[in-house]
């Protein structure tokens, strides 16, 4: 992971930069723009790898804490819309996976989904919520979630529209703040 890049969709801005005078990194977010900061140290060094591991550790739980803060609420709000209830949702850091749903009802997100624009994390919030009631990608599941998103062969098309942007878009980012695990 580097020390200057940007990434922007409409739910949030990331950004990393490096700031010379300052003696220690420093974190922020601004919730009305929804720009997420991470401000460097003169001293970080680009080609250490504990200093690459040490900036995806605070790239990471900033990540975590706003999805925590973004992401349940509106998961929430759709549970609420479609009458569904879940046990708990869990925030991780997760490399093959955008979400899932357990048997007992947890749902787990990847907080990479910040990165996603807002109608593929909506696709994938309700995708684990259909499995709630439908625990496999049956034609049930697909048609449950062709009622949640829009109508018949809705859900499919997000899902191939998501995984294209990912691969076009995201995942040469994703590559590379990986890379420092």
């Amino acid at each position: 992971m580097t020390s200057n890049f940007t990434f922007q969709t409409d739910l949030l801005s990331l950004r990393v930069v490096r700031e010379p005078q300052l003696a220690v990194a420093q974190t922020r977010y601004n919730a009305s723009t929804g720009e997420a900061l991470v401000r460097l140290p003169a001293q970080f060094d680009d080609a250490s790898l504990a200093h690459r591991q040490w900036l995806y550790s605070v790239v990471v739980e900033l990540m975590r804490t706003l999805a925590k803060r973004l992401l349940v609420p509106r998961l929430a709000t759709f549970a609420a819309q479609y009458g569904l209830t879940y046990r708990r949702v869990f925030v991780k850091d997760m490399t093959s996976r955008w979400g899932s749903c357990s048997d007992r009802g947890n749902i787990n997100l990847n907080l990479w989904l910040l990165l996603l624009p807002s109608p593929y994390v909506d696709y994938v919030l309700k995708h684990e919520l259909c499995h709630l009631r439908e625990l496999n990608h049956s034609a049930a599941f697909w048609q449950l979630l062709d009622t949640m998103t829009g109508g018949p062969g809705t859900a499919r098309a997000l899902s191939k529209a998501k995984n294209q942007y990912i691969q076009q878009q995201l995942a040469p980012l994703l590559r590379e703040i990986w890379s420092a695990r």
